[in-house]
């Protein structure tokens, strides 16, 4: 288990070690010529290979911890990044809100997470912002949700 933060400067803290930690790894894959954290991982084994394990950060309640503009771009900036290539190196990011509006998670950070993942929402738009697409208004009972991946 990693590290817990309920507040904002938590979060950029948080982000901006594990930006660092996707350099590093990067610098890991290169020098061991692997393309990917699993090519890495399948490797022969080589007694001076680190381990790397996988990661995940759960940025919950995202629209309360982007609440403030000054902590909006520096967290926006580090997830940015992370979302765009940290999957290669085994750093993966989930992003949740309840707060369903297009200015919450920007265009570009949607656009590279890989996953998206719906419950019922109150109306297409809503749907739209979160799926690209409609549906998710129309979800019916518990244990239901709709899911896209690119």
């Amino acid at each position: 288990m990693g590290e817990i933060g309920g507040f904002a400067e938590d979060a950029i803290e948080i982000l901006e070690e594990a930006v660092e930690e996707m350099q590093r790894r990067y610098k890991l894959l290169k020098e061991h010529k692997a393309k990917d954290i699993s090519a890495y991982k399948t490797a022969e084994v080589e007694l001076d290979r680190e381990d790397l394990p996988w990661r995940v950060l759960v940025l919950d309640e995202y629209a309360d911890l982007t609440s403030d503009n000054e902590d909006r771009k520096t967290i926006e900036k580090s997830l940015r990044r992370l979302a765009q290539k940290a999957w290669v190196c085994g750093i993966h990011v989930i992003v949740a809100t309840q707060k369903i509006s297009a200015i919450i998670i920007s265009t570009t950070i949607r656009s590279n997470l890989p996953v998206q993942l719906a419950l019922r929402v109150n109306s297409a738009t809503d749907s739209r912002i979160v799926m690209d697409e409609g549906e998710a208004e129309a979800l019916g009972g518990k244990r239901r949700c709709i899911s896209k991946m690119h």
